[in-house]
């Protein structure tokens, strides 16, 4: 059996090691074998009464300081436009394998070497993730690459000049700035209480000796090398709204709607069922774009939805001025940018 490539092994050590993506064994994906599922078509949109959309703007219009209620109340609306936004999301869940030299203290015990076996491929070893499309870390020890080597920090020694003090066991006194001397409140010179005069004090971090402990093998003198398998999932989205109003994108992605089509499979096909092509292409865009977008991770599952906004765009009169404001969501929210009845001026409008 063949050991398989991992990086090399460093003579001289560096505190980062360097990191080497292992990309995943090729897989085939026959798409022509696959047979494209059947799709019903998604439910009509609510409709929105005149009460309803006039209900909707004074509960908006309560929440704004400088927005009047008479307009909301008195303006005679005179044409209600229905329509749909359509939010399309796609996740693409991945899994990605690097490695890279590691080592941590060696406090004695047994050690899976090379000798024992031949060390595993990247993707050969077993790592599964918490849950699906949920992004996160994982690092574990690649069997039989582990070795005993002399602290490359120390040289064995398990201890090294202490950085505080810069080997000297001693600091400057803080209280007197390294004088041995202050100035009391009665403006007389005394020796320092805290240094007896000497403008120094004992170094906190190695206690004098100079010298503190070597955080590389925590005072052993020796470390474990071994090849560590750095694994990492992670959830990628894209997502395309379709949507024929006023009302700006993001605030339709936040809008509440209803999810009418959702899949999840290892591979997935596009929409093609919708009645708005926009969504339909979006969806063979963003699907092929996912395909080839993640070279050197494997993809695990994919998952797909689409959620149906409900808009109403209302058209209303009020004193001398016409224009419209859209009601979005099934909580009915409000984007009015043109309010008629405000009392300030600076104000940014909804």
């Amino acid at each position: 059996m063949e050991m398989p490539r991992y990086q090399e092994s460093m003579n001289d050590w560096e505190d980062t090691a360097i990191v080497i993506e292992v990309p995943p064994p090729v897989a085939f994906f026959d798409e022509n074998g696959e047979n494209e599922p059947e799709r019903a078509p998604p439910p009509s949109s609510p409709q929105l009464t005149e009460q309803e959309a006039r209900q909707a703007l004074l509960k908006h219009v309560t929440t704004r300081c400088c927005y009047g209620k008479g307009a909301a109340r008195d303006m005679a609306i005179t044409k209600i436009d229905h329509s749909c936004a359509f939010h399309y999301t796609l996740e693409t869940f991945t899994e990605k394998r690097q490695t890279a030299w590691a080592f941590e203290p060696y406090f004695g015990g047994t050690v899976d070497n090379p000798s024992t076996d031949h060390p595993p491929g990247p993707w050969d070893i077993a790592a599964t993730p918490s849950s699906s499309f949920t992004g996160s870390i994982t690092q574990i020890e690649v069997p039989h690459t582990a070795s005993i080597k002399t602290c490359h920090i120390c040289g064995g020694v398990g201890r090294k000049r202490c950085f505080t003090c810069s080997g000297n066991g001693y600091e400057q006194c803080y209280s007197c700035h390294g004088d041995g001397y202050k100035n009391t409140l009665d403006g007389e010179h005394e020796r320092c209480f805290r240094c007896h005069g000497t403008g120094r004090r004992r170094c906190w971090k190695c206690n004098g000796d100079g010298l503190a402990l070597c955080k590389g093998c925590s005072g052993t003198g020796q470390i474990k090398c071994f090849i560590r398998l750095i694994v990492t999932w992670t959830n990628h989205i894209d997502e395309h709204v379709v949507e024929h109003s006023a009302v700006p994108d993001e605030k339709i992605k936040s809008g509440s709607g209803q999810v009418v089509f959702e899949e999840e499979d290892e591979k997935l096909w596009p929409v093609n069922h919708f009645p708005d092509t926009t969504i339909n292409m979006a969806s063979f865009q963003l699907v092929q774009k996912h395909a080839t977008a993640f070279s050197a991770e494997r993809i695990l599952r994919q998952r797909h939805r689409v959620r149906i906004i409900p808009v109403a765009t209302v058209h209303y009169q009020w004193k001398n001025h016409s224009n419209t404001y859209s009601v979005f969501g099934f909580e009915k929210k409000i984007h009015a940018p043109k309010y008629p009845q405000t009392c300030c001026c600076g104000c940014t409008l909804f």
